[in-house]
């Protein structure tokens, strides 16, 4: 690959620590955003600078000092990340805004900008270069608009589909701006990726640093599974079109939908899809080590968990795109991740995701036989003892030594013990349960207190398809025969447990489970169903993918009635004598009066409560809520305003979302 080509896909997935040296040398003259397009979009340097521009805005990766996307199931039943989120789980605290709010369309110009202007000069013959490769940054543009407008459907449901640069025009804008029934949403959606799928270059592509074609079928398979399962759960609640609730009737009087038809529809999309990618990927090795053999070794024990922290991932067959990082003389592109993961994180995961691990045999923790027997949970090591591989080796306990970080002597061997008080707050852990996802043995890339790793970032796996593609199946046939078995006998052999999952669905005792996605809304799920995500919620530790789950799944209505307390491991059995330093090695006082001056949560308790700790001032002491309103957000009222004629919201071509009211600062009706 030509050398400034490499640097456009360093500039553009920069964001860690940033750089800086020029990207491109038309564009150190002029900025995009003065460049006209008679100059400009006349080369393929043009469409390849255009289309990678915004990468490092539309992609979650790893940024700056911290455990970077490590931190994304924070908030939800898998882990805690810092503080508690009060906008989700404090009543009262998420309040209609006036403006912003997350409802934009910036980006979306951005990608029709390039539609109107550049598009049109290589029909027309104008554009100089390799058709392949003016048609891929093509393709790239489409998926982009795609993937900016799934984030919307998550966010906000209907949605404006807008597919030109509009004018500063307010009748026009009032016409193009009316918010559309979802399902025709994630149809568009469907149609630009298609459009991309038909265009873009496939897998190997500039070392996967840059979009292709399988990711575009991942990215499909996954928009239309969760368009299938949102319709299909969120039937009836006013936030699927057609409802007797909805409030788009407002705009859309003549709409109907047959939801299940719809279902099925996205179901099929998202089989087709998923299954092309599936048929292509081989998943990384997992040799079943846990540990490396010294704390001087740095690769080769165990693919499985090198690949989150390898440096170069452009030959993995498992992973679609990734992001890059580097120091060289003239750019620097990093992150902290590694160091982070080594010396403390402010977040934990709970005792709720750790029970979800099965035992090697492929039972569940409450049904563990004499062949792979439980061996409780006084310790982190016997809570890991005979489970899932994946547990053992994406979890800290006793058994595992620390990577040597940059002001440690190279070989020194320290094991891991969690710091539930510390005096630095990145330093300290939640819950007892550190992730280990993302840790790397090779000295250079813990550079201690400082964001200065070159580890790669996984933006999409194959392992997903996988995932989307078993429950797309038995979603839509009742069962899992043929390729779906197949692709789970695959998953649970690359994380060591017993591919039989029949043994596991008929030890299931759903009355033990403690996974929220055991309901959708009212409905407690069958036992196959919990089982695939469960395998969803083990494959994805640390890689942010829950809370859009959950949301989908509806299945945080629980908390509508009751409340949940986050809790970690159990501390105070017995890992309180020996767990009782701080970061520095310290011999520390635990206090619990629950007022001020306490450091951790009540011995009563027995198991971390990591928001448990104070009393005074704090509304989730005893657990957090959920709202309905909370499974779709809140529009600003201004922009509701100046989509009506006489700027009054009742007569907006925007409707406000269930449940929310169409009051500045106002909070969730249900």
């Amino acid at each position: 690959m030509k050398l400034k080509n490499i640097l456009f896909q360093a500039c553009a997935l920069a964001g860690g620590t940033i750089i800086l040296s020029s990207c491109n040398d038309f564009l150190d003259r002029e900025p995009l955003s003065s460049v006209t397009p008679e100059v400009y979009f006349s080369t393929t340097d043009h469409f390849e600078a255009y289309s990678i521009a915004k990468y490092n805005n539309w992609f979650s990766s790893h940024a700056g000092y911290g455990m970077g996307i490590g931190n994304g199931d924070g908030g939800t039943d898998n882990a805690v990340s810092g503080g508690y989120n009060s906008t989700l789980y404090e009543k009262g605290a998420w309040k209609v805004p006036q403006s912003g709010g997350g409802w934009s369309f910036n980006d979306i110009r951005y990608c029709n900008y390039f539609f109107e202007n550049a598009v049109p000069k290589y029909e027309a013959g104008q554009v100089s270069g390799s058709a392949a490769d003016i048609e891929h940054y093509i393709g790239e543009m489409h998926f982009m608009r795609a993937w900016i407008y799934f984030s919307y459907l998550r966010k906000f449901g209907d949605y404006p589909i807008i597919t030109e640069v509009l004018p500063d025009d307010k009748a026009v804008l009032m016409e193009k701006s009316v918010r559309q029934p979802r399902n025709l949403v994630a149809r568009f959606i469907l149609e630009d990726l298609d459009k991309a799928i038909s265009m873009l270059k496939g897998w190997g592509f500039a070392s996967n640093n840059r979009i292709n074609k399988e990711t575009a079928l991942l990215v499909k398979s996954r928009v239309a599974l969760y368009e299938a399962t949102f319709e299909k759960y969120h039937k009836g609640t006013g936030r699927v079109p057609g409802d007797a609730n909805w409030p788009g009737k407002k705009v859309h009087p003549n709409f109907t939908l047959d939801v299940d038809k719809e279902v099925d529809f996205f179901l099929t999309q998202a089989l087709e899809a998923a299954e092309q990618v599936a048929d292509k990927v081989t998943l990384t090795q997992n040799t079943g080590v846990a540990d490396p053999e010294t704390i001087s070794t740095t690769s080769g024990w165990n693919p499985y968990f090198e690949m989150f922290a390898s440096l170069d991932l452009s030959k993995n067959s498992e992973v679609l795109l990734w992001r890059s990082y580097a120091k060289t003389g003239s750019y620097s592109i990093t992150h902290g991740a590694p160091a982070w993961v080594q010396s403390g994180s402010n977040n934990g995961l709970l005792k709720t995701y750790v029970e979800s691990f099965l035992m090697k045999d492929g039972m569940p923790w409450y049904a563990a036989t004499t062949s792979a027997p439980y061996m409780g949970d006084k310790t982190l090591d016997d809570v890991k003892t005979n489970r899932d591989d994946r547990l053992q080796l994406f979890v800290f306990s006793e058994s595992n030594f620390l990577p040597v970080h940059s002001q440690q002597t190279a070989g020194t061997v320290q094991y891991f013990m969690p710091h539930p008080v510390s005096n630095r707050q990145e330093m300290q852990d939640r819950t007892g349960y550190r992730l280990r996802k993302y840790a790397s043995f090779d000295l250079t890339q813990n550079v201690w207190g400082k964001a200065e790793s070159t580890t790669g970032c996984i933006i999409f796996r194959g392992v997903e398809a996988y995932l989307n593609y078993m429950e797309a199946y038995y979603l839509k046939n009742g069962r899992i025969d043929g390729k779906a078995a197949n692709y789970w006998r695959a998953v649970r052999e690359r994380a060591g447990v017993d591919p039989d999952f029949n043994k596991t669905i008929a030890a299931t005792d759903m009355n033990k489970e403690t996974d929220w996605a055991k309901k959708s809304g009212d409905e407690t799920v069958d036992a196959t169903l919990l089982n695939i995500r469960r395998e969803r919620r083990c494959e994805f530790i640390g890689e942010d993918m829950r809370y859009n789950d959950l949301i989908r799944w509806r299945a945080m209505d629980d908390m509508l009635s009751k409340k949940f307390i986050p809790e970690g491991c159990n501390f105070w059995d017995e890992l309180y004598k020996v767990a009782n330093k701080d970061e520095n090695g310290a011999e520390i006082e635990y206090r619990y009066t629950g007022s001020e001056g306490s450091n951790i949560s009540d011995p009563s308790f027995k198991y971390l409560r990591p928001y448990s700790v104070m009393k005074d001032n704090n509304p989730v002491y005893d657990g957090y809520t959920w709202a309905k309103a909370n499974y779709l957000s809140p529009l600003p009222i201004r922009e509701i305003e100046l989509l009506s004629p006489d700027e009054n919201v009742e007569t907006s071509v925007l409707y406000q979302n269930p449940y929310w009211p169409t009051t500045i600062n106002g909070t969730a009706i249900e």
